[in-house]
């Protein structure tokens, strides 16, 4: 699945980039950069935990704390494409343990870096709703154990290009980061996502 989202997209940006060529006064092309803070959300494959909550003497739940910082550069090739990388840090998800009434806590830690195509359309009254689709690898800490992995990342949200400051957008979106992590010789779907606000400048 990886492999056929990799090629698709490289074949998308490919003709993209010809047409981009073709029309060299396209005011909508270009680099640009940008950086975004939001919330931060959590979702773990239940069977992970099924054997400890099944025992009524032993709760346990997790919460995220903290928000979610990105930063954001890529290059759009006119109205409907643009290729974005993204280095996200999450917030930390606060993980309790109650065994008999005592407590134990822990967290957990999520970074990652994706490459996607960002797939849109941009209206002359500068806003441009898109979707994203993309590849990139996530690392995964908690205390006494770390791993890293691939990702699968996917999104969709609203930018707005102020005519007033050329090359100035906002945008708001969802995007999350799907992942399967490798314990006790299983393999376990997780995601960790957010909802955030970001500002991106197009030179």
């Amino acid at each position: 699945m990886k492999k056929l989202l990799l090629v698709t997209l490289i074949g998308t940006l490919a003709s993209s980039y010809a047409s981009a060529s073709e029309n060299p006064s396209n005011k909508y092309n270009g680099f640009y950069i940008g950086a975004g803070v939001g919330t931060t959300d959590f979702h773990y494959d239940k069977s992970l935990t099924s054997s400890i909550e099944n025992n009524h003497e032993v709760d346990y739940s997790n919460k995220a704390d903290g928000e979610s910082y990105k930063l954001i550069a890529g290059y759009q090739f006119n109205r409907i494409v643009a290729l974005e990388a993204q280095y996200t840090t999450y917030g930390d998800i606060k993980n309790t343990l109650e065994v008999k009434g005592h407590k134990f806590t822990g967290k957990t830690e999520h970074q990652s870096f994706s490459l996607a195509a960002n797939l849109g359309y941009t209206f002359d009254n500068g806003l441009r709703p898109f979707a994203l689709v993309g590849l990139g690898q996530i690392s995964v800490k908690e205390p006494g154990f770390k791993d890293d992995g691939g990702l699968i990342r996917l999104g969709a949200g609203l930018e707005y290009q102020i005519k007033q400051v050329p090359g100035l957008g906002i945008r708001t979106a969802y995007e999350a980061d799907f992942y399967t992590l490798e314990a006790d010789n299983k393999d376990y779907d997780m995601s960790v996502g957010s909802w955030y606000l970001g500002a991106t400048y197009k030179f």
